[in-house]
């Protein structure tokens, strides 16, 4: 009898490939190369190689694109090379060289609790109630999702 995880990996080969990850093993094992804490505020979006590298078993010289939770830029930054020796042991040799920290916009990628899962919604509503402007009132408004909700704010975690 055959595990569906041998089809699996086939038919998901060529999309890992496009987006850098010709081992899917990096987005499932990633938990575990960057750690419980940082997985939590991180994900590996794709691999950048150089120009002009044949594609063979171990290039070298790669850019990690890593996409952050709001807010855990900064404190991504300060642990990329611990990050890329972790990488690089997972791999065997240097495949990564560095690492580019995007932002994300929503975290995770489901984006913010609805308004109306929030505590103290009725006090919240009444205070942007009065607000004239539609784009300022909107703005308040996920601006008020994003402090509220315990994904959104890293100071609430």
């Amino acid at each position: 009898m055959e595990t569906l995880t041998k089809h699996f990996r086939e038919l998901t080969r060529s999309a890992f490939a496009r987006y850098g990850f010709a081992q899917a093993e990096l987005l499932a094992r990633w938990p575990e190369i960057a750690g419980e804490e940082l997985s939590q505020m991180s994900e590996p979006e794709r691999i950048k190689w150089p120009r002009g590298l044949v594609d063979n078993a171990q290039r070298t010289g790669g850019t990690l694109i890593i996409r952050a939770a709001p807010g855990r830029g900064l404190e991504l930054h300060y642990e990329v090379p611990r990050i890329i020796e972790r990488l690089n042991r997972f791999f065997g040799y240097g495949a990564i060289a560095s690492i580019k920290i995007v932002q994300a916009g929503s975290w995770p990628a489901t984006g913010p609790a609805p308004l109306t899962d929030l505590p103290h919604k009725k006090l919240f509503e009444q205070s942007v109630a009065a607000i004239e402007d539609d784009g300022l009132r909107a703005a308040l408004e996920r601006l008020g999702v994003g402090v509220a909700s315990a994904r959104g704010s890293p100071q609430g975690k």
